[in-house]
C-alpha cells in the first residue's frame, strides 16, 4: 500500500523540472506585462508581493524579503509541477493532450492560488484586464509548459 504513494523518480524529475520552467515563464510574461502596464514594477517588488503571503506587509519594508518570495515561489511551482507528474502517471492521458491538460490545469492552480492570497489576505479583486493577464499567465505560460515537459519525458522514458 504504501508503495502506491510514493512517487516513481520517472515522476519527480520532470515534475521538478516542469515546475522550474513553468516558474521562470510565467515569471517573463507578468513581469513582462507588469513592467509594460506600468514602468515602476521591478523584479523585487514581484517577489515581495509573494513573500508578503507568507510574513505579511512587512515583506515591502525589507529588500531581502524578495530573496524568500523567490524561494517560495520556485517551491510552490515545483510542488505543482511535482503535482501534475502524478497525476499523468496515474492518468496517461493527460500526457497524450498537452496542451488541453495544461490548460485545465492553469485554471487549477489559478483559483487555488487566489484563494492562498485570500487566505494570506494580499488578495485584491482584479480589473477585467488583470484577471485575463492572470488566466493567460497561468494557462499558457504555467499549466501549458508543465503539461508538455511531463508528456515530452514521459514519452521519452518509454
Amino acid at each position: 500500500m504504501l508503495s502506491s504513494t510514493r512517487l516513481a523518480p520517472v515522476t519527480v524529475v520532470p515534475g521538478l523540472i516542469a515546475g522550474i520552467v513553468g516558474a521562470v515563464t510565467i515569471d517573463i510574461y507578468l513581469l513582462g506585462i507588469f513592467v509594460a502596464a506600468t514602468h515602476i514594477f521591478t523584479l523585487d517588488g514581484f517577489f515581495q508581493f509573494i513573500a508578503s503571503g507568507a510574513v505579511g506587509k512587512s515583506a515591502f519594508a525589507d529588500p531581502e524579503s524578495g530573496w524568500l518570495g523567490l524561494a517560495i515561489h520556485i517551491g510552490v511551482s515545483m510542488a505543482w509541477g511535482l503535482g501534475y507528474a502524478s497525476a499523468a502517471a496515474r492518468a496517461p492521458q493527460l500526457n497524450e493532450r498537452p496542451l488541453t491538460s495544461g490548460i485545465v490545469f492553469g485554471i487549477v492552480v489559478m483559483i487555488a492560488m487566489q484563494l492562498v492570497e485570500v487566505a494570506a489576505n494580499i488578495y485584491a479583486l482584479p480589473n477585467t484586464f488583470a484577471l485575463l493577464n492572470q488566466f493567460v499567465a497561468h494557462t499558457l505560460f504555467f499549466g501549458v509548459p508543465i503539461a508538455w515537459i511531463v508528456a515530452a519525458r514521459s514519452r521519452a522514458a518509454s
